[in-house]
């Protein structure tokens, strides 16, 4: 259990009774009316440390990559442990050993990164030298001796029998240290040091007072590099202090500079165990460094700096005021909120300074904000922090445009004042409509709709092109080497299509719409899948459905659905609503699966939306299942309770939609798609505007959305936009444990996008399966599980297998003669196998008497996934399938899914 772990030390009743504890103060006053809640209180900083559990996750994403330690909303400071096995996020749960306490990390991202200047508290002599053996002067520590709270980190290193504590403000860090009663307790200072390397780095000692520089960089592989200026002060004099460079140690020394240096000041505990020192950094400079402890940390008050920034983080956690849920689901959710407000960072000084993306020191007159994951954050991140922080927000837009302006395009992954160009796509532009159309204002619209349009006509920033496919995808209108980033590309033109008529540039909104329409021409309807199409404009086959390959972190199964915009056209594509839903229900029989299964994979982004593809298929109780049951079995309150990368508050940002009852599958536009919330009551508290959520019977079991109203007008809607609760608003929820009808008809749908290109037909729509469970028989199975009733069960979850000799026949009883006039029949490529397993030649015939057959559909060279033969309407009792060539690549197996019998 982690919960007793993030507990303040002063509380000692256990975590499951504070929990209830605030939930029933919370429950009794009206949220919209009650001061302040505890909440930081729900927050435990340890979830996502450790491995998640996803058979096959992309490299470095089996676990959150979250780090426990002290940091403010936003803050340009995040101090926290470092552990040995814990690469890409700098600590680990299940090590017992700190190599140091460093000043930044990332929450949750997928490669090594930050880690800079490291700092660790040590006794006694130093027999080797720190700049060449590092890690040999690692604190070991007992779980037990470890607590984190929202900006505060608490330990004891027992290879020195020594307390540390740590808290911060905005660029500030503040370590308090407890030594045993020595004359050689020292503090260690890095100036070398980061999780991807050691770079050149200096430091300078004068008395309590210490100053330097440090490199970071070289995330993900990239040779760029940040400079990092810092300024440590202590509370008290050392009693002697040192430096070394490489493999030398020269005590008395007061400064070095170059790789692998650093130094040490020494301390007398033997009256006076505890010594203190605080950091401010900055981009800029030294003096900015000194500036910012100055203004944010100015005395040595350890009490009052926690406090304060538990103060902060209850100030951002009371935007969302959730009550009446069990401890457990209280503190995932506040866990998750929590992480989404702890990036992007703050990069600018206290005096406004800021380090540019053309790596001038500049100055604003608004907070500086840097480090975006791009392709992570737009899909629900950037939404949900414009509804939450609509201030900040508008400083975070008005900084991506700062950094096109002077970049050349809007960032894509940037870290601090570097663009990395990591990942695919053109997510800049996402993320800024996104937080536009829930409501940011304050940046220069135009300027950032130049920088998008940048983007698609040869701009490049820092030298290099975001888009780096664009000329063949303006050619071709799709990206033959990678579906996906075909798809990204769509995606983010759908995006600057929406901010183009919002700002109201009709001609931008026209060439940019039709451009998102391409996403059509990588989704294959003979496979039924988005896949790789050659340039030639021709197919890759066979298509296998859980393969990575070709793919950027995904697969075709996974990938499919990627078209949040526009789920109604890939729907009628797929057939209709009812294959679309057995497609989905197939699609989550994991909800974890990793990169080789065809199965939904929450641990990475490009799925996050796809619960709510259900909804556009007039299916919400798809929606509802699914997000529950992620909600529940892939978040948990544990170290590895996190079933991905949290990807700088991405994953977390699902989590917190998901439990507030809504969700925005569109990004780039203002929609919300509702599923109903996991509490009976959240107030989401806005600038100048409260929206309360009540849903009565809402709980763990009671997933399902019952009735809906918005300020007392009922809805079967499952849907609304965010000019719907951008004021003063009211939703209702009733939920229960079983499906209803509610949003089930097909004008309950949310909106598809369908301007640019004419869209395809509606599916038929077939009416009712008359083969659904009917008595059925066939040729000898592959085996016991896979006999004829799997063809007629309605799911795509098991088939019908046949290796017998000659001709191979599926047949059903429709229990009396009634009029047919259509099959649809769902080959090997729906359930998740090659399509080169899709049968290759059939005819199906029906009977009145099982004797007497009339052949009305015969066909022979295909490899369709979905075959759907209409004929002449007629009486039928019995109707049959002959497979005369099981496969397309020679297999000798025949394989269906799902054989449907229809009167229309």
């Amino acid at each position: 259990m982690f919960g007793s772990l993030h507990r303040r030390a002063r509380h000692s009743i256990p975590l499951v009774a504070a929990g209830l504890l605030i939930a029933g103060l919370a429950t009794a006053t009206p949220a919209a009316a009650a001061p302040l809640a505890a909440l930081t209180q729900h927050v435990n900083p340890f979830i996502g440390t450790d491995n998640s559990n996803s058979p096959n996750p992309v490299p470095g994403g089996a676990g959150g990559s979250t780090y426990p330690g002290a940091v403010v909303p936003f803050g340009m400071v995040q101090f926290s442990p470092d552990t040995p096995t814990a690469s890409p996020s700098g600590y680990r749960y299940s090590d017992t050993k700190i190599e140091e306490f460093s000043l930044t990390h990332f929450n949750g991202a997928g490669c090594a990164n930050n880690e800079d200047l490291g700092i660790l508290p040590v006794t006694g002599n130093l027999s080797s030298s720190p700049g060449t053996n590092w890690t040999g002067y690692a604190g070991t520590y007992t779980k037990a001796s470890e607590s984190a709270s929202p900006g505060y980190y608490k330990n004891r290193l027992d290879t020195y029998d020594t307390g540390v504590e740590l808290s911060a403000t905005k660029r500030t860090g503040f370590m308090k240290l407890t030594y045993p009663g020595t004359t050689s307790a020292r503090v260690l200072i890095n100036s070398s040091r980061s999780a991807t390397g050691n770079r050149s780095g200096s430091i300078a000692i004068n008395g309590s007072q210490l100053t330097g520089a440090f490199t970071g960089g070289g995330f993900c592989g990239s040779s760029k590099t940040y400079p990092l200026y810092y300024a440590i002060q202590f509370d008290r004099a050392p009693t002697g202090f040192g430096t070394w460079l490489g493999g030398t140690v020269t005590a008395g020394s007061a400064s070095a500079s170059g790789v692998n240096s650093g130094g040490y000041l020494t301390f007398d505990t033997s009256t006076n165990s505890v010594v203190q020192l605080k950091v401010g950094i900055s981009f800029v400079s030294v003096a900015g460094a000194q500036a910012n402890l100055a203004a944010e940390n100015a005395g040595f008050d350890f009490a009052g700096v926690r406090s304060a920034a538990d103060t902060a983080w209850n100030d951002v956690l009371n935007r969302v005021q959730a009550t009446g849920g069990s401890a457990a689901d209280l503190q995932k959710f506040y866990t998750a909120l929590y992480h989404v407000f702890q990036n992007p960072n703050i990069a600018s000084d206290v005096n406004g300074q800021y380090r540019g993306f053309d790596q001038t020191v500049r100055t604003a007159s608004h907070t500086v904000y840097q480090n975006y994951s791009g392709w992570d954050i737009y899909r629900s991140w950037a939404s949900l922090i414009a509804l939450l922080a609509p201030a900040e927000s508008s400083d975070i837009a008005k900084s991506m445009v700062l950094d096109g302006q002077q970049g050349g395009l809007l960032p894509k992954w940037s870290h601090n004042s570097q663009e990395i160009f990591v990942m695919n796509g053109d997510p800049g532009p996402i993320v800024v409509s996104s937080m536009y159309a829930f409501g940011v204002r304050g940046f220069d619209t135009a300027a950032a709709l130049a920088l998008m349009d940048k983007s698609s006509n040869g701009g490049t920033t820092q030298g290099g092109s975001i888009r780096g496919r664009q000329s063949g995808y303006l050619s071709r209108h799709y990206v033959t080497e990678d579906p996906s980033d075909s798809l990204e590309y769509s995606g983010s033109d759908f995006a600057v299509a929406q901010f183009a008529k919002a700002v109201g540039d009709t001609a931008k909104y026209n060439t940019y719409m039709t451009r998102a329409q391409w996403w059509a021409n990588v989704y294959n309807p003979e496979s039924g899948y988005v896949q790789k199409r050659n340039a030639d404009g021709s197919w890759a086959w066979p298509v296998t459905p859980g393969s990575p390959s070709g793919y950027t972190e995904g697969n075709a199964s996974q990938y499919t659905w990627m078209v949040p915009y526009n789920f109604g056209s890939l729907i009628n594509l797929m057939g209709g609503p009812k294959t679309a839903v057995q497609r989905l229900d197939h699609h989550f029989t994991q909800l974890n699966g990793g990169l080789s299964q065809p199965y939904f994979y929450i641990g990475n982004e490009p799925e996050h939306g796809v619960p709510w593809a259900y909804h556009y298929a007039a299916y919400p109780q798809g929606t509802s299942a699914a997000v529950r049951r992620v909600m529940t079995e892939s978040f948990t309150t544990a170290a590895g309770g996190l079933p991905g990368n949290d990807d700088l508050g991405a994953t977390s940002a699902w989590y917190v939609w998901s439990a507030m009852g809504m969700y925005p599958p569109t990004p780039g536009s203002d929609v919300l798609a509702l599923h109903g919330p996991l509490f009976p009551s959240i107030t989401v508290n806005r600038p100048g505007a409260t929206v309360q959520i009540t849903a009565s019977g809402a709980g763990p079991s009671a997933q399902y959305v019952q009735g809906f109203s918005r300020n007392g007008t009922s809805s079967t809607r499952t849907w609304l936009r965010y000019g719907d609760i951008s004021g003063n608003t009211t939703l209702n929820y009733s939920m229960g444990s079983s499906p209803s009808t509610w949003g089930t008809n097909a004008a309950d749908v949310p909106p598809s996008y369908n301007d640019g290109f004419a869209p395809p037909p509606a599916a038929p729509a077939l009416g009712t399966n008359l083969a659904l469970g009917k008595p059925s028989t066939a040729s000898a199975p592959c085996a016991d599980t896979e006999a004829a009733a799997k063809a007629f069960d309605g799911s795509l979850s098991g088939k019908w297998c046949s290796l017998a000799t000659g001709t191979k026949f599926l047949q059903v009883d429709l229990g009396s003669a009634q009029n047919v006039g259509s099959v649809v029949l769902k080959h090997a490529g729906l359930g998740g196998e090659t399509t080169g397993f899709n049968t290759g030649a059939y005819n199906v015939q029906t009977s009145t008497d099982g004797t007497n057959w009339t052949t009305v559909a015969d066909v022979s060279s295909v490899r369709a996934s979905r075959s759907y033969h209409q004929f002449t309407q007629r009486q039928a009792r019995y109707v049959r399938l002959n497979v005369t060539t099981p496969t397309n690549n020679g297999n000798t197996a025949a394989r269906i899914y799902e054989f449907e019998v229809y009167a229309q």
